[in-house]
């Protein structure tokens, strides 16, 4: 049984991300995880999933900024030593900061282990025990072309769904209209793309405007988005011991 471990930024994050890899990928869910990562407060959102007979451990660690607090809170680092960890995943939003700026951040949160953008990187270090251990390590922040978050993601995902398109582009217009007058904080990229994604998912189904997040994102084929698709396919290695 193979165990893995993904950061993420926040609860949003971990319900698409655990419904697609549940929908597209066939992970499954469960309710606890062998390395016993539990929320310590309510930033903390945790899942785990399995996949013919490994394990994935999905921890949300409560927002941008919060990696360090998180892996010292957990105790991440002592457990890739001490623990039987194949691979570690981080997912980040781009937001406004540069790719190096990113990967300097998140590297300064681990001990023995190093993360390259874009592409998996294989770190050799010792176990507990002093013998030699590999563990896989993937930076993907999101969107991967272009400044901005997990809003930017689900809206160019939306438009590449045939069912869904019409619809999110006349959100897109409607949030266009308020900004200068209206609503001028929307004039914010990152303002305006959680208006038109809560926006577009209030509208496409009232009758579940005031429930949660998860409860939308359950209701679209996402796999029917190639953009999506392709930022997500390092998530086909995930559950793989000969990648």
């Amino acid at each position: 049984m193979m165990t893995e471990l993904m950061l993420v930024e926040g609860v949003s994050d971990v319900q698409l991300i655990s419904y697609y890899l549940q929908n597209v990928y066939g992970w499954k869910h469960e309710k606890s995880n062998t390395l016993g990562i539990v929320q310590t407060d309510k930033q903390d959102h945790i899942e785990s999933l399995s996949k013919c007979g490994n394990q994935l451990v999905l921890c949300g660690v409560g927002g941008n900024g919060k990696f360090a607090h998180f892996v010292e809170e957990h105790r991440i680092n002592s457990m890739l030593v001490e623990r039987d960890i194949a691979s570690v995943m981080v997912v980040t939003d781009h937001d406004e900061d540069s790719v190096p700026s990113i990967k300097r951040s998140i590297n300064a949160s681990f001990k023995d282990i190093s993360f390259d953008s874009g592409k998996w990187k294989n770190n050799k270090i010792t176990d507990s025990f002093g013998s030699p251990k590999s563990i896989r390590t993937y930076l993907l922040i999101i969107p991967a072309d272009k400044k901005g978050s997990l809003e930017n993601v689900i809206i160019d995902a939306l438009k590449d769904i045939q069912t869904e398109n019409k619809l999110i582009g006349e959100v897109i217009e409607f949030i266009e209209s308020l900004k200068s007058e209206v609503v001028p904080d929307l004039q914010k990229i990152n303002n305006a793309n959680k208006a038109t994604v809560g926006t577009f998912f209030s509208v496409r189904d009232p009758k579940h405007a005031l429930r949660s997040f998860a409860v939308f994102v359950s209701k679209i084929d996402w796999s029917q988005s190639e953009s999506l698709k392709d930022l997500f396919e390092p998530f086909n290695c995930l559950g793989k011991t000969d990648e």
